[in-house]
């Protein structure tokens, strides 16, 4: 009965260590292969096609809140810049081009006001359920940074897609 239990105890440990630790070894190793250069690695740890419909998404977020606030002629820009970005996103974000991005710090600087650039950015991890993650970022001002998105794949963590501000 006590090796029964002993067994129990190790099983809770490994799987609370797991279910605490694994977002945080899942950033560092994301963070890891961009820094490397590992191409590879970065296909295996982002998935592609729901990181391009993320930032696609953001791109048409950032334009629709500019029609909010233009005219008709901003309207038709909107539109154009719409249909490029679904385009872009599809061709420019490979895992090397997503690996610079990351080292850099330039995931979302495109997309983020001048005096938040080249700031740096703290990460908390905010569970949402057992399958997924959000990394909240916090730049060194105090201003919220963007939420990096995390899905669970297997017992491992796939990059799917980024919230802005």
């Amino acid at each position: 009965m006590k090796k029964l239990l002993a067994l129990l105890v190790l099983v809770v440990a490994i799987v609370g260590g797991w279910y605490f630790a694994s977002p945080w070894i899942a950033m560092k190793g994301l963070a890891d292969a961009a820094k490397a250069g590992d191409t590879a690695e970065l296909e295996r740890r982002v998935d592609f096609p729901a990181f391009r419909a993320s930032v696609s998404d953001q791109i048409s977020e950032a334009t629709r809140l500019n029609i909010d606030q233009g005219g008709l002629l901003d309207e038709l820009g909107s539109a154009v810049a719409k249909q490029v970005g679904w385009r872009i996103t599809d061709r420019a974000l490979t895992p090397s081009a997503v690996g610079k991005m990351i080292t850099s710090g330039a995931l979302a600087a495109g997309l983020l006001p001048e005096r938040l650039r080249g700031q740096s950015i703290d990460w908390d991890v905010e569970r949402e359920g057992f399958d997924h993650f959000r990394a909240v970022g916090t730049f060194e001002d105090g201003t919220a940074g963007p939420i990096l998105l995390f899905a669970r794949d297997g017992l491992d963590w796939k990059l799917t897609g980024f919230e802005l501000p």
